[in-house]
């Protein structure tokens, strides 16, 4: 077996949930304050998605009501944020209950896209994060929104689990799918202050004037070696 079917193969038996039980899945988004956004919760029996579910969901804990789940698996529900910052969403079916986050941004504002196993993972089998980046990403918060991408072999959720786990800032894992993610943004009127990650996911933002950084080589702002580079480059 090769070095990268191994580091696949550890990835997912350590970071990948179990799909073999039924789960309620609430996916991240962003959106504009004052302007409607679609909520997407999707419904998973044992292997694949189970449609026909009633679901009740929440921001806030505030009831946005009940939809029920297509063929597909998936239930919608509108909603507009009236203010900025992270909103807290919830979805229950029966027993189950699932949790996501919504990122909520003024037209014009600055955001930070951090390509999560491109950058914050220690090694090829993740099992740390890189130093120093936790901190920064703190600091980086306190002055813009910061989202998460997934780009990888990880799933979203283990994407999720092993920020929490290691004591990472809060915020939205949204996927990366080759850069649309970035093209989504442009169309929201938000404006991208910088995108951290691999060489490739640094490449397809390259067409935003964002500024890039990259452990790897490909880095439009140069090639950085230590988290605490792009804290003192970032302003």
């Amino acid at each position: 077996m090769s070095v990268l079917l191994i580091v696949i193969f550890s990835g997912f038996i350590l970071f990948s949930p179990s799909s073999s039980y039924p789960e309620i899945i609430v996916h991240d988004l962003i959106t504009i304050k004052g302007e409607k956004t679609t909520l997407r919760v999707e419904t998973r029996g044992k292997f694949l998605r189970k449609g026909g579910e009633l679901v009740d969901i929440y921001v806030n804990d505030k009831s946005m009501g009940r939809a029920l789940s297509g063929g597909d698996g998936v239930a919608f529900r509108q909603f507009t944020a009236t203010g900025t910052g992270i909103y807290r969403i919830k979805a229950t079916s029966g027993t189950e209950e699932g949790m996501g986050l919504l990122l909520s941004l003024r037209k014009g504002e600055k955001i930070i896209f951090i390509d999560a196993e491109g950058s914050l993972f220690k090694g090829p089998f993740a099992a740390k994060p890189r130093e120093g980046s936790r901190e920064t990403i703190k600091d980086l918060s306190a002055r813009f929104p910061l989202v998460y991408l997934q780009t990888g072999v990880l799933g979203v959720k283990a994407v999720k689990t092993w920020l929490k786990e290691n004591g990472f800032h809060e915020a939205p894992v949204i996927k990366w799918r080759q850069g649309m993610i970035f093209d989504e943004i442009k169309d929201m009127g938000i404006k991208i202050k910088a995108v951290i990650g691999n060489s490739k996911v640094v490449a397809s933002a390259k067409p935003h004037n964002a500024e890039t950084y990259s452990f790897e080589e490909g880095g439009e702002d140069g090639q950085v070696k230590e988290w605490k580079e792009i804290r003192e480059k970032v302003k």
